[in-house]
């Protein structure tokens, strides 16, 4: 298959030129800028690894003075200086002044590249060679795709747009700036498919005022650690999914059921049996309990003990990762406060380690490998 321009020139009867479009004035004074656009809505465009590149490019940025301008998104990228929402022919002087831009396979890379900027384009549902940008010289466009586990589907369902590694986004940038030559030192070795969902989660053995985004829902686990005044005001304060290991009496939970989503509930085999009675108590609440094992092999036993409720193994047994050497580090979007103190990941607060994103070689952190971002630093 041919451009899409190619083809839609051939099947209309006419001749490629270039387009032109008339941007509309934004006052935008932050000095030198690089734009990049986002596009949350469809998934074969949504590359979520935009606030990593910004991580790895940091010192670089800091360095030459040149700041990030977000055009588009439902949530501001950590590390931009401005995200702005803006009209398109807005956002079309926005990047006829900027340094670079990166962006998917959208309207706005094809306008860069008509104004002869720097243009990276990451592809998620089609090849380069179908819709890269044409209006500039190859050297001022680097287009970046997947390592396609499948041809792409040409449709927005899919993600495979998140295999490009954001040091591959970070060099090309680099490279098309032609500031400097050089490259990251930073290097991929895990991308968990949930290391950026904000997930708060707090050991209630003391109280201590969170401030909450809008509608985030607080994951109290009382199964790390309990204190029942400060159990009491966080379900009391946010809107909360509970964890424990034994059960919380029903006349305890009246006061706080309009905050709390889910119970979540640890049993084993050996345990007493929960009567249904319990359930029904707190169905007519609208808590919705969720039964957790730790051991695979009593899943079935216990699902036909409590058929009516879900029945479920909380983070299946996994091997260590071994893809990575010497002391890796990670990021995450995962936090879990104690006492004040924020940890990475339960192995980091068992061992005390706040503020430390160094990999923890345990089968606990190993446990959570979904939600981290592993890399090496080389």
């Amino acid at each position: 298959m041919g451009h899409l321009i190619q083809e839609y020139a051939k099947s209309l009867g006419v001749k490629i030129s270039s387009p032109v479009l008339k941007e509309h004035y934004f006052p935008i004074n932050i000095g030198r800028y690089i734009t990049i656009s986002l596009d949350q809505d469809t998934p074969s465009r949504n590359y979520k690894h935009y606030g990593i590149v910004l991580f790895i490019l940091k010192p670089f940025l800091e360095k030459h003075d040149i700041k990030v301008v977000q055009l588009n998104g439902k949530g501001r990228v950590d590390g931009v200086a401005a995200a702005l929402n803006l009209a398109f022919k807005q956002q079309a002087y926005v990047v006829s002044k900027s340094l670079l831009h990166l962006g998917c396979d959208d309207a706005l890379s094809h306008f860069s590249s008509l104004k002869k900027i720097p243009t990276l384009t990451l592809f998620g549902n089609t090849f380069p060679s179908a819709n890269k940008p044409l209006f500039s010289s190859s050297s001022l466009n680097i287009n970046l795709e997947p390592e396609w586990d499948k041809k792409p589907s040409f449709t927005e369902q899919g993600d495979q747009i998140n295999k490009i590694k954001p040091e591959e986004v970070a060099d090309s940038i680099i490279k098309l700036l032609k500031i400097e030559k050089c490259k990251t030192n930073f290097r991929t070795a895990h991308m968990g498919a949930f290391y950026d969902q904000k997930i708060v989660e707090v050991i209630p053995s003391s109280f201590h005022p969170l401030s909450l985004p809008p509608n985030q829902e607080l994951y109290v686990r009382a199964d790390y650690g309990f204190e029942e005044n400060a159990f009491m005001q966080y379900c009391q304060k946010y809107k909360v999914s509970i964890f424990v290991n034994s059960l919380i009496r029903p006349e305890h939970l009246q006061n706080i059921a309009n905050n709390v989503n889910h119970l979540f509930i640890w049993v084993k085999k050996e345990d007493d049996i929960i009567p249904d009675s319990y359930f029904k108590t707190l169905k007519n609440m609208n808590v919705k309990v969720v039964l957790l094992v730790e051991n695979k092999k009593h899943l079935s036993y216990l699902r036909n003990i409590y058929f009516d409720t879900v029945v479920q193994q909380y983070r299946p047994e996994r091997e260590r990762y071994e893809g990575f050497k010497g002391k890796a580090r990670f990021l995450s979007a995962k936090r879990l406060i104690a006492d004040g103190k924020e940890y990475l990941s339960a192995a980091h607060w068992r061992k005390n380690l706040d503020n430390n994103n160094i990999v923890v070689d345990s089968p606990e952190y190993f446990s959570e490998l979904d939600h981290f971002y592993i890399y090496e630093q080389i």
